[in-house]
């Protein structure tokens, strides 16, 4: 057998920097130091980042950062709206059929989720070349549909749940990011399934630089990332009226529930610094600015015990306190890493929390514990030499049911 050739099907690639960019960069990574071919098959936004003509796209082939070839296609421009993105990743979707057909025919095919309309064409694509599935699983579908309640009508609910599971049941092989969610795939008949979770590069880490020297006495509290439906922001912006004396809260980010969160900080009269999404050295100022940062997951959605944030990796890898606002699995990592401290969305209680570390500042020092478990348990790259070893598995002997 020769070189292995990988086909991979996902809705975000570089240039554009988001959780699934920095994740299969790094997969890609170790994919082709290990002599492996890719062909990428993804939608990309030609603009820079806030740019008027952001929604203008191009079809084209180029080479990537690791020798991968990456197939860029044209697509409508983002939407902030819920049903605008519904209608955009669809849109994707039936574009990324054809492109992915034109591609030299591969030893797998790759499609990773969260854009749903990804995983069909993959099992199209698939069935098509007559080549395995790998497909993955980065949040709880088709468990979302239901607790996001995104989909009006039951009858369809229960249509789109069919059709999800059935693509699970029938992928070669399924990898989720949490060993909570492969547990309940498992459970429901999804066989050959694997949990490699997600965390960050280290091959070019940059630490934080030392924290600037304070100019007030307050606390800084940052939430950085997005603004939707699915983080219940509503309750660190309501705390943060009851420590507005000792705490400053600066949330930098966009999504579809942007609008609507600050229409609520003004109702209620939070003085919350809300901030473009930023990239690069803006950044890090955020960091450099706060001495604690939220990570967030509305709790009345079940999904949610079994969904990690990729963010936590990030801010456990600078070494940052976190202001837990989670459960399950995403509260565990936290605490085994003894990164920040964990709290309910009960608004009473996270501002108590806020004010203890502002009398406390010593809790805020979490030291190197974070970044040490990080480097040792969530390395993309060594993540990316699991995905080999899988990969290697169905492309040449099948696979054993059960996960890892």
């Amino acid at each position: 057998m020769g070189a292995v050739r990988v086909l991979l099907l996902t809705h975000s690639y570089s240039p554009e920097v988001s959780p699934p960019q920095r994740r299969w960069d790094s997969f890609v990574y170790v994919m082709r130091n290990a002599g492996w071919n890719v062909q990428v098959v993804t939608p990309r936004t030609v603009a820079g980042p806030g740019a008027s003509d952001a929604g203008q796209r191009i079809d084209s082939v180029e080479v990537g950062a690791h020798g991968e070839y990456i197939r860029s296609y044209a697509s409508m421009k983002k939407s902030t709206g819920i049903a605008g993105k519904i209608i955009k990743n669809a849109l994707d979707g039936a574009l990324m059929l054809p492109r992915a057909l034109l591609q030299a025919r591969p030893s797998v095919v790759i499609a990773t989720v969260p854009a749903l309309p990804t995983m069909f064409i993959g099992f199209i694509v698939s069935r098509i070349f007559n080549r395995p599935l790998l497909l993955e699983m980065r949040d709880a579908w088709p468990d979302l549909i239901s607790d996001s309640r995104i989909l009006r009508w039951k009858w369809l609910t229960k249509l789109a749940h069919w059709g999800v599971r059935g693509v699970q049941r029938r992928a070669t092989m399924v990898v989720t990011v949490t060993d909570g969610f492969a547990d309940i795939l498992i459970r429901d008949g999804v066989h050959s399934v694997h949990a490699i979770h997600n965390g960050i590069s280290t091959r070019n880490f940059e630490p934080l630089s030392a924290a600037s020297q304070r100019t007030d006495a307050k606390l800084h509290v940052l939430y950085l990332g997005n603004l939707g439906e699915s983080q219940g922001l509503e309750s660190m912006i309501l705390a943060s009226t009851m420590v507005s004396e000792n705490v400053n809260v600066r949330m930098v980010g966009g999504g579809t529930a942007s609008d609507r969160l600050k229409r609520y900080a003004e109702s209620i009269d939070a003085k919350v610094d809300f901030r473009a999404p930023a990239r690069g050295e803006a950044l890090r100022s955020h960091y450099d600015w706060a001495d604690t940062c939220v990570v967030s997951l509305r709790d009345d959605w079940a999904s949610f015990n079994h969904t990690v944030p990729s963010k936590i990796y990030e801010l456990l890898s600078l070494g940052q306190h976190i202001t837990g606002i989670v459960k399950g699995e995403a509260a565990q990592i936290i605490s085994a890493a003894a990164a920040g401290d964990i709290v309910d969305h009960d608004p009473r209680n996270i501002a108590k929390l806020w004010q203890e570390l502002h009398i406390n500042r010593q809790k805020l020092d979490v030291g190197n514990t974070g970044r040490d478990w990080v480097f040792e348990k969530a390395s993309l790259e060594k993540l990316g030499e699991k995905y080999v070893e899988l990969i290697s598995a169905i492309t040449t002997r099948g696979t054993k049911h059960g996960r890892n």
